[in-house]
């Protein structure tokens, strides 16, 4: 009868160790995340130092901290530049249209091709010229 009271015992014990295993396993794979795939690769199965990623961790979450600390700078240097890639095509189309009139002024003016024209006719011409038009003879 002793001997049997031991075996209850013993199974018992079994039992509760083996409930209690499985309850502390599961418990803590459920407290763990899943690292990231690249994380996985290149620290895990490469092997590459653990230093490294701590420090790429570190200074991702010192470069959130910043982004968040200084949007309003970010908003307005960013609002700058879409101006400035806006505004240049219309900038160098001005600027490649006036050496054009300018030149072609010049030309008309060297060759004397008209003689009693003012300078707001040379003007009007050269202007003509430089969006399709043609020179007079």
């Amino acid at each position: 009868m002793l001997q049997y009271r031991c075996d209850i015992a013993q199974n018992l014990l079994n039992q509760g160790q083996y409930y209690l295993t499985i309850t502390m396993k599961s418990n803590s794979d459920k407290n763990q995340t899943k690292l990231p795939w690249w994380v996985e690769l290149l620290f895990v199965q490469i092997g590459l130092p653990d230093s490294w990623l701590s420090k790429y961790l570190k200074r991702k979450k010192e470069t959130y901290s910043f982004i968040n600390e200084n949007k309003k700078n970010f908003f307005y240097c960013t609002l700058l530049i879409a101006g400035v890639f806006y505004i240049y095509p219309i900038v160098r189309y001005t600027s490649s249209s006036s050496s054009c009139i300018d030149k072609t002024t010049k030309y008309l003016k060297s060759n004397n091709i008209i003689n009693k024209t003012n300078e707001m006719d040379l003007n009007s011409l050269a202007v003509g010229y430089c969006h399709g038009g043609t020179l007079p003879k």
